[in-house]
């Protein structure tokens, strides 16, 4: 060992992704090398985070320069948007792609989505392990995905380098659902035995699911630790101005964060909003604003949360895009109140409630009554604490929160942020990291950490490799956008394309008349009606009843009918709108001369795949949110 010990750290989620679970990998690994310790990152290229939720530069500047960081590259092939990369089979049938593609995920490890990367990551690892100049002396690595904790039981086997896991939640435990989440004679429970039983320590984010672990593996318990997430109060959540209510103006009530609820909570959150608002004066004039990630893949943006958002805009209630890690006091401090919603219960904490704790603004839940995000809430002066998560008890608490926000005083919000300082982010940290250096280097002197560990560096100098991907600068203007669909048109994709239009782009639409209303003709420059596959075809020219040419096209379209209806039932309808597509010049000639082509929904992937071969030099995309990004228009 030398003077230095040196750690390398498994983290799937890093710098610049934008992710939530960056931001305790962020702290451990600063937290680690400025304790003294030499620290090798390997996490994903960032080409990987851009098919996900993004890239935060801003995240960048927070990590210490004298991080080693090695980007591998490992891609969620089911969040590619590239039409073209499709085969045939995931372009015509995605379902019953997606099927076959799960199978392959469990074939190396029993982790859905990740296991497939388990052979490459071992691969990986070893290379990076064995090419180090100086050893590592402990490996750290960080879950979820699972799969990343593999090539530490790998290395310890085949080297003996010892290893810490960090669950942050639980593997074994179905978080959600509070049931077991594999047997203990399961694939899974035999690796995780073995994992268990060869680990320096295991960390977990809380005491219940601490104490879950320590039930399952006794004899490991007095080696599981609780790593608390924490507030990142460095940035300047705890330091933000609070405006002085105005209720003659309404209120802002926000949401900051990337949504993990689903469409029906969100629909509590939305319908209970517009019900408090027919009871409440002054929620009549405000505004319920969520900013952070929706959706990702092809859905960037547009799934069904969002769609709901769109449906209660007429109520206040909008959608203001992702928020950079820099950026968020600043977004704090045009709010007057903050709506905590999160999934689970008794083991799920979360992360979003430090930051929430931080701000001294008033706090409203809206998540069950037994969620362990209680345990962080409890004494906090402006907590205001829902009874249950239907859109009733959720009006009941908007209401109450009003209340709270026009009583408030400035020394209810100076107490409300010295409530945050007990879970400082590095605070909860530096006690696990000060047990590892004792243990692995006793002789080395301590360092003095603060809340500032987390203060932008002011230069990064790390190369090209540090850096994040330059975003493409905004180039609509000029570009032949075809946007093709088979289903209505959601508003909020209609609102994502009017952005292309006010960015100079042209939009051509194609679709089936089914599916097509008035509102169309106003976003698009063209508007393209296709008729169903199994129609007659249309012929030019009078065509007299009985007349030899009537007779020909008569039984040429009997012929045709006949045939499409074969190839529909046996292909499928996506097969039918190709078929109907090819038959009309004018979608054809907007096709070829595109100089985009997006598929709006998934019908219209088969058909952006065909067209996609006859126009060899447009991006074929899927999905509206990967368009944008394609243009260069960003994710808002």
């Amino acid at each position: 060992m030398s003077d230095q010990p040196h750690l390398l750290y498994l983290a799937w989620g890093f710098p610049p992704a934008a992710k939530s679970c960056v931001y305790r990998k962020l702290a451990t690994a600063n937290a680690f090398v400025r304790s003294g310790w030499k620290v090798t990152v390997v996490t994903l290229t960032e080409s990987a985070w851009r098919r996900e939720q993004g890239l935060d530069a801003s995240l960048s500047s927070l990590v210490d320069p004298r991080i080693e960081i090695h980007r591998l590259p490992l891609y969620r092939e089911d969040f590619e948007t590239d039409i073209r990369t499709y085969s045939e089979l995931r372009a015509h049938q995605p379902g019953r792609w997606l099927k076959q593609h799960r199978k392959g995920d469990v074939e190396q490890f029993p982790e859905v989505v990740f296991g497939r990367w388990h052979d490459q990551l071992i691969e990986a690892v070893r290379e990076i392990h064995d090419a180090m100049e100086t050893p590592p002396d402990l490996l750290l690595t960080s879950a979820s995905p699972y799969t990343f904790f593999a090539p530490a039981l790998d290395l310890y086997q085949r080297n003996g380098l010892p290893y810490v896991i960090d669950y942050r939640d639980a593997w074994a435990i179905d978080i959600l659902r509070d049931r077991p989440a594999f047997a203990p004679d399961s694939r899974a429970g035999l690796f995780e035995q073995e994992l268990v039983e060869h680990a320096t320590e295991a960390w977990f984010v809380n005491r219940p699911i601490r104490d879950a672990y320590a039930g399952l593996y006794p004899e490991a318990a007095d080696r599981m630790h609780i790593a608390r997430n924490g507030s990142d109060i460095a940035i300047g959540t705890n330091r933000i101005h609070h405006r002085t209510p105005n209720p003659e103006d309404g209120l802002t009530f926000g949401f900051l964060g990337t949504v993990t609820f689903d469409a029906h909570r969100m629909r509590a959150l939305c319908e209970g909003w517009r019900l408090a608002r027919e009871e409440n004066e002054v929620l009549r004039r405000s505004r319920l604003v969520f900013r952070g990630h929706l959706g990702s893949g092809s859905a960037l943006g547009t799934n069904a949360q969002a769609a709901v958002i769109d449906e209660y805009a007429e109520h206040g209630v909008s959608f203001g895009g992702p928020v950079a890690k820099a950026d968020t006091a600043a977004v704090y401090e045009s709010w007057d109140a903050l709506v905590l919603c999160l999934v689970g219960g008794k083991y799920v904490t979360s992360g979003k409630v430090f930051d929430y704790v931080s701000t001294g603004l008033p706090i409203m839940s809206a998540h069950e009554w037994d969620h362990a995000a209680t345990e962080i809430l409890d004494g906090y002066p402006l907590w205001v604490r829902n009874d249950g998560v239907d859109a009733e008890d959720l009006a009941e608490a908007y209401v109450e929160t009003v209340d709270r926000v026009l009583s408030a005083t400035d020394a209810d919000r100076d107490a409300a942020k010295r409530h945050a300082d007990q879970f400082e982010r590095y605070a909860q940290l530096q006690p696990a990291v000060d047990r590892l250096t004792e243990k692995f280097a006793p002789g080395l002197v301590d360092t003095e950490l603060d809340a500032a560990a987390l203060a932008p560096l002011e230069s990064s100098p790390r190369g090209e490799d540090f850096h994040t991907e330059s975003v493409a600068s905004p180039h609509a203007r000029g570009e032949q956008v075809v946007l093709m669909f088979t289903v209505p048109v959601p508003d909020v994709v209609r609102s994502q394309m009017r952005r292309i239009r006010d960015n100079g782009g042209r939009l051509h639409l194609i679709g089936p008349e089914s599916a097509a209303d008035d509102g169309l003709r106003d976003l698009a420059d063209s508007v393209t009606l296709l008729s169903r596959p199994t129609n007659a075809v249309p012929v030019e020219g009078p065509l007299r009843k009985g007349s030899p040419r009537w007779a020909r096209v008569v039984a040429q379209n009997t012929v045709q009918r006949a045939f499409v209806r074969r190839q529909v039932a046996k292909h499928g309808l996506p097969h039918g709108w190709w078929i109907s597509t090819r038959r009309s010049t004018e979608a054809m000639r907007h096709l070829r001369d595109a100089t985009v082509l997006t598929a709006l929904d998934q019908g219209a992937v088969y058909p952006i795949w065909n067209a996609a071969r006859l126009n060899a030099h447009a991006p074929a995309i899927n999905g509206i949110g990967p368009t944008l990004d394609e243009l260069g228009l960003g994710r808002g």
